[in-house]
């Protein structure tokens, strides 16, 4: 018997406990699973079936019949899958049963489990089944999943799991024995998806994210749509007119294409966003398009809000918002699990924020800012490089002859320098209310961090040469939850320093000189 690093037991067949984890029932997956897996396996496996149906072909010069026994073989993987997988629930634990020949058991108590989500890709959603991936607090192979359960067993199944409620002896087959039988518990809706948000992609990064990976995605197959005269037509056309011409057409034909790529990835992401509050305590978010996610997060556990503000969403009106909380894997985190609104109205994030916060100071609270030498160093850093930018470019012209238009490109970064830095500086500042420490930096990706006080484990004071000769430092916030650290930036040191004795007298004390 082994400790597992995600906080559970790994138990090997044959050891001294196996006998007694037996005493319970042990459940199979849904057989519906064997229908996932006809489709899952060959897509899995698919190099490898390729080499050995066609390379294998070219290399021999036969046809044997050896060959396509891949495919079936391919199929029985996924058959011996479903019937060496099981798992049952009794006694506190929850434990999953996998292998053939080195057959595993991995055990996690409930009150571990930090994260429950379910998720429907379309051909479990065809078929009515759910995964389920369990995060327990463990910093290795932190994830327990179990594909694939009913819909309704998967849901019931998070309810238990999330809320630590008592599970009886035969698993998720009955309600928890708070509910009464047949009436699904109260919640509260935060909030719903307003199709009219989707105007909000195009100026977010994640819309032009999406857009890039949507349009590599077609453009596999649209050259191969596409007729090669088609395209070198196209291309033959571009020089029967004026540069400008061309150069404004392009644009626009990038434009549309980005803000449609961009408006897809956001319904594929954010279809059927909903935000609802359990009386169990915790937060509830359903998504997706095709693909169904549904995740839940204890509010005992958040530590804090991400309010975030990049340029496009500031310009016209929006921003998005995002939890802070322990027990959630960098995995889940870049899967959007903790996505609490999705780019959408101000308002709306404001509302939603302070319906979880409870502190209105620290959402709209002004910030103390970081004085004169922080607006010298915002400066600094966005005119040397633009200046750099223009010397590189104007020496060779003048030298070299290269063309004037070179030069005037170089000179263009110049003119966003009182812009650039103007509004670094504005998104500088700190705040300290009762309850939260609010940092805030950035221009083109601006955030506005909220911490609960007693989620701060630690600080870090550091400055670089340029920063002590002006006087600032970086105030790190070390915390358990969310990125595990945040940033007031080019604060002045004595600010940085007391900020930090404020919120922690008792551990600043001993490095302070009196």
């Amino acid at each position: 018997m082994t400790d597992d690093p995600a906080g559970g037991t790994e138990v090997t067949e044959g050891g001294p406990a196996l006998a007694d984890l037996d005493t319970d029932r042990w459940r199979r997956l849904d057989p519906r699973m064997l229908l996932v897996h006809l489709v899952q396996e060959p897509i899995r496996f698919l190099p490898v079936l390729v080499g050995v149906l066609f390379l294998g072909r070219s290399a021999n010069g036969g046809d044997e019949a050896w060959r396509y026994l891949a495919i079936p073989a391919v199929l029985v993987v996924g058959v011996l899958r479903y019937l060496t997988t099981s798992y049952r629930i009794g006694n506190g634990q929850i434990e999953l049963r996998k292998g053939l020949l080195n057959k595993q058991i991995l055990a996690t108590p409930a009150d571990r489990v930090r994260t429950v989500d379910v998720t429907s890709p379309p051909i479990h959603r065809i078929l009515g089944l759910a995964k389920v991936e369990l995060g327990t607090a463990g910093a290795g192979h932190d994830r327990i999943v179990l594909d694939s359960l009913r819909v309704a067993d998967a849901r019931r199944l998070r309810e238990e799991l999330i809320h630590l409620r008592s599970m009886t002896h035969s698993g998720v087959d009955k309600a928890p024995v708070d509910s009464p039988p047949g009436e699904k518990p109260l919640e509260t809706t935060l909030l719903r998806l307003d199709p009219r948000w989707v105007r909000y992609a195009p100026v977010t990064m994640t819309g032009v994210v999406s857009a890039l990976a949507l349009f590599g995605f077609a453009n596999q197959y649209l050259t191969r749509l596409l007729e090669r005269e088609v395209v070198e037509d196209a291309v033959g056309r571009i020089g029967d007119y004026p540069w400008w011409v061309d150069s404004l057409v392009g644009f626009v034909a990038v434009a549309l294409l980005v803000t449609v790529l961009a408006v897809i990835g956001y319904a594929l992401q954010f279809w059927g966003f909903r935000l609802t509050r359990h009386p169990g305590g915790t937060l509830h978010v359903t998504r997706g398009l095709f693909t169904s996610r549904e995740s839940s997060i204890e509010e005992k556990r958040i530590r804090g809000l991400e309010v975030g503000e990049p340029l496009g969403l500031r310009l016209v009106g929006g921003g998005r918002l995002q939890v802070v909380t322990t027990g959630v894997s960098r995995h889940e985190d870049r899967r959007g699990t903790t996505w609490l609104v999705p780019p959408a109205p101000r308002a709306v994030v404001e509302g939603v924020a302070a319906a979880v916060l409870h502190d209105e100071e620290a959402l709209n609270g002004p910030l103390t800012p970081h004085g004169a030498s922080a607006r010298r160093r915002r400066w600094v850093r966005a005119l040397v490089p633009s200046l750099l930018v223009l010397l590189v470019v104007l020496v060779p012209t003048v030298a070299f002859h290269w063309p004037v238009g070179l030069s005037v490109a170089a000179f263009t970064p110049l003119l966003a320098v009182p812009f650039l830095a103007g509004d670094r500086y504005a998104g500088l500042g700190h705040r300290l209310t009762p309850t939260h420490l609010v940092v805030r930096s950035g221009s083109l990706v601006r955030r506005r961090d909220i911490l609960q006080r007693t989620g701060i484990i630690g600080w870090t004071v550091s400055s670089t040469w340029f920063q002590r000769r002006a006087g600032l430092s970086h105030l790190v916030a070390t915390t358990a939850a969310g990125k595990q650290h945040y940033t007031a930036y080019d604060i002045p040191v004595g600010a940085a320093v007391a900020l930090a004795h404020e919120v922690d007298p008792d551990l600043l004390d001993q490095f302070l000189a009196r």
